[in-house]
């Protein structure tokens, strides 16, 4: 009898490992405050982000789910995701051409905004003094063009409005664009346009122009691959999203800000 606990321990053990689920994450290699900073490659241990809090507390709230995080430029988060390269990318705003490479939480033929991870808001800036102007329809120059960070959402919005768009790897060369009077205006993230126009000096001459140019709701992203191999499981991670967006959110932010 005694021979057969160190058997059934070993078994427990293989169960055990095997029942765990890695869960690989991408997200941006630059600055969007307070979702997550640090340009780089590397998750910063201490105050990543509040997006990448919230990721990371998915483990805690479902047993079994191991999160691996790793960061790279926008563009190639969204490639990797479409060869399953990594099972999920995040801040995710919704496009239907995205449909093609990952999946986004659905109800009833529809993205399900109510599982959305955040929601950020997009505006124009200019220099101060620059003669760009926007009445929350129409710009004052349609032929002037607009720089944007590379394979953002806002650039296909941009598109749809017939406006000329020159895409900019990051956000912070998008605001360089219009320091150095390469561009005339840029389309950025509230968030991330704001922070650098109040911490950094050399963007102090930029301005953010009202009204707001957009609002998204931004989602954790799944890719084809891990879908189908965890039909249940992705359901009850934008599930758990939702929640921690309610519960731990404002929370994370509050921290940020302090």
């Amino acid at each position: 009898m005694l021979k057969i606990w160190p058997v059934l321990l070993l078994g427990c053990l293989s169960f055990c490992i095997q029942a765990e689920t890695i869960f690989k994450v991408a997200y941006e290699n630059d600055l969007q405050f307070p979702y997550y900073l640090g340009r780089s490659s590397a998750v910063p241990a201490d105050k990543p982000g509040t997006a990448v809090e919230l990721v990371k507390l998915l483990e805690v709230k479902i047993p079994g789910l191991k999160i691996e995080l790793v960061r790279y430029p926008w563009s190639r988060c969204l490639l990797n995701l479409k060869r399953g390269l990594v099972d999920g990318i995040f801040n995710a705003s919704y496009l239907e051409k995205r449909l093609r490479i990952g999946r986004y939480p659905w109800k009833n033929g529809a993205v399900d905004t109510d599982r959305r991870l955040t929601t950020i808001a997009y505006y124009f800036y200019k220099p101060k003094g620059g003669t760009f102007n926007w009445d929350g329809k129409k710009i004052s120059a349609p032929a002037m063009v607009v720089a944007a960070p590379l394979k953002y959402s806002i650039v296909n919005d941009l598109n749809n409005m017939k406006v000329n768009v020159l895409e900019v790897h990051t956000s912070v060369s998008t605001l360089n664009k219009l320091v150095h009077k390469l561009v005339k205006v840029a389309a950025l993230q509230e968030v991330t346009g704001d922070y650098y126009l109040n911490h950094f000096p050399q963007f102090k001459g930029l301005v953010k122009v009202e009204p707001v140019l957009k609002v998204k709701p931004y989602y954790l992203m799944i890719s084809h691959q891990f879908s189908e191999k965890h039909p249940q499981l992705i359901e009850t991670i934008w599930d758990t999203v939702a929640k921690l967006r309610a519960e731990e959110l404002p929370r994370l932010t509050k921290k940020y800000i302090q």
